[in-house]
């Protein structure tokens, strides 16, 4: 990019050095060493005027390369000297980069500021908008339509709610059992009879109860006063995630991180959702863990923040670059500053969340214990996929042996594509070779008559290292595995894991037979 152009009816009187720049040319001829001279003995603003700083810099204030003499300086016009090459643009290491300034790499980052994430304020808050008050819908009557009227649901659609999850390949197959009704609302029917006192007789005790019923146990036990369901196996399950509502939310992410691990925590199992800190939130408070990961061969500090509701944990990444990211509250302002613009260093920011999202499991102890390597993590969009390659890295040197990872996609067009940067495998922290795994001859931004350039895909390190792939639907698993336009040049990776669709729940119950 060349120098932004300076006004052409403005010609600065340069001091004598810069005349003396100018004149010299490659072969040393006469005139210049005339012009030289004159250079030397002509006071700043006298009859020699050196040409503009537009034109030495080969702008568009004055022409290419020219070097104008004033008549009245009595000589010769000077040889022209060769043409200089543009000057790169400015780098900067700012979170949102100035229009004509390019955004630093990671590793460049680290030379500049000693991090390879970017410091101070990027965005400006939302501003906070008056509550709506709610709505208020008419009394409508209760009586069910009529059957005829209403009609059966296809037996497509009991399929996609209440057949067995299979892989995107297998579709169709015998493994997809049909019923009238949802997996969910059955286990609540057979538990009905052996429901008693206060326990629910719908949601996730119900269907705990179910479970145990259908495994041959008993429905519950009472222990220490309180009904247990007898079910066998439970987990650790781990969610990552880049955002979850109510803290942190942008769309359907962030609402299904809200609904899954409470519904999975209820039906007995252990879970914990690690999310940034983006805000301070009231809920949760400082645990007092410290640590760091290894970024570029430099220290990052990893602290955590900790509440626990709805039998979940909720752990927040708290670091600057997430935390002083917004001037205010966040809002929708998680990824960058507006609707579209992303923040300069997110490759770096994510890569770091996904690195200290591993710390928690490994060495926060929540309720006395720390998760540890049994456990079944699971990552949701390209924010978190980097964890499933990381796990894969480190599982020959570290405790990762009994960890299963799950990749969720609930969106296959945010992908996480950037510029392929030097030095990325250390700032990763991964041998050069998960980094070729990765990288592919793709457009920056989604569509195919966009340049295609050397970039790193982060979504395909999710799809690529997982155990599992998963999406929120069977027919979007069948999309992503097939169709160009949905798997979004990512088919073959959806295919090599598997990909499995579970159908999104819903916090009503419904039956997919009305």
């Amino acid at each position: 990019m060349s120098a932004p152009s300076q006004n052409p009816a403005v010609v600065p009187v340069a001091k004598p050095a810069e005349v003396s720049a100018q004149a010299k040319s490659r072969d040393e001829a006469p005139q210049a060493n005339e012009l030289k001279k004159q250079a030397a003995t002509t006071p700043q603003g006298g009859a020699a005027a050196p040409a503009s700083k537009a034109s030495a810099l080969g702008g568009k204030g004055g022409g290419k390369g020219m070097n104008t003499m004033s008549p009245a300086s009595g000589g010769t016009a000077a040889a022209a000297p060769k043409a200089k090459s543009a000057p790169a643009p400015p780098t900067s290491a700012a979170a949102i980069v100035e229009e004509g300034k390019k955004p630093m790499t990671a590793a460049a980052r680290i030379s500049a500021t000693g991090s390879s994430l970017a410091k101070g304020v990027g965005a400006k808050a939302e501003p906070q908008a008056k509550p709506k008050a709610k709505a208020k819908m008419a009394a409508m009557s209760s009586r069910p339509l009529p059957r005829d009227t209403m009609g059966a649901a296809p037996t497509s659609v009991l399929n996609i709610v209440s057949g067995q999850p299979v892989p995107a390949t297998q579709a169709g197959t015998s493994a997809y059992a049909t019923s009238t009704v949802g997996p969910a609302r059955t286990y609540a029917k057979s538990a009905a009879g052996a429901v008693n006192g206060e326990v629910p007789k719908a949601g996730p005790p119900a269907v705990a109860m179910g479970r145990a019923l259908a495994a041959g146990r008993p429905a519950m036990q009472m222990v220490n006063g309180k009904p247990v369901t007898t079910i066998t196996k439970k987990y650790q399950l781990v969610f990552v995630t880049g955002e979850v509502a109510p803290f942190s939310k942008t769309g359907g992410l962030g609402e299904a991180m809200d609904g899954l691990p409470i519904a999975l925590a209820a039906l007995g199992h252990r879970c914990m959702v690690i999310s940034p800190r983006y805000d301070q939130y009231s809920e949760a408070w400082d645990t007092g863990y410290w640590g760091s990961v290894t970024m570029g061969g430099k220290q990052e500090s990893v602290h955590f923040f900790h509440t626990y509701k709805q039998k979940v944990d909720y752990v927040f990444v708290d670091h600057p670059t997430f935390l002083e990211r917004v001037n205010g509250l966040t809002g929708s302002k998680l990824y960058g500053p507006e609707w579209g613009k992303d923040f300069a260093d997110n490759q770096a920011r994510f890569a770091y969340f996904c690195k200290a999202a591993l710390k928690a499991i490994q060495e926060l102890p929540l309720g006395g214990a720390i998760y540890g390597s049994d456990c079944m993590v699971v990552c949701n969009d390209w924010h978190s996929a980097l964890v499933p390659m990381l796990i894969h890295a480190e599982k020959s040197m570290t405790g990762w042996q009994n960890t299963k990872t799950a990749f969720l996609c609930h969106n296959a067009v945010f992908q996480g594509r950037f510029v392929c940067e030097e030095g990325l495998a250390q700032i990763f922290g991964v041998p050069e070779r998960y980094i070729d795994s990765i990288t592919f001859k793709m457009p920056l931004r989604i569509g195919k008559y966009n340049e295609k350039v050397s970039c790193v895909n982060t979504m395909a390190a999710g799809l690529r290292y997982c155990d599992r792939a998963l999406t929120v639907s069977p027919s979007y698993a069948v999309e992503c595995c097939t169709d160009p336009e949905k798997g979004v040049e990512l088919e073959s990776l959806f295919k090599l894991g598997k990909c499995t669709g579970i159908l999104n729940g819903v916090k009503e119950g419904v039956s997919p037979s009305d």
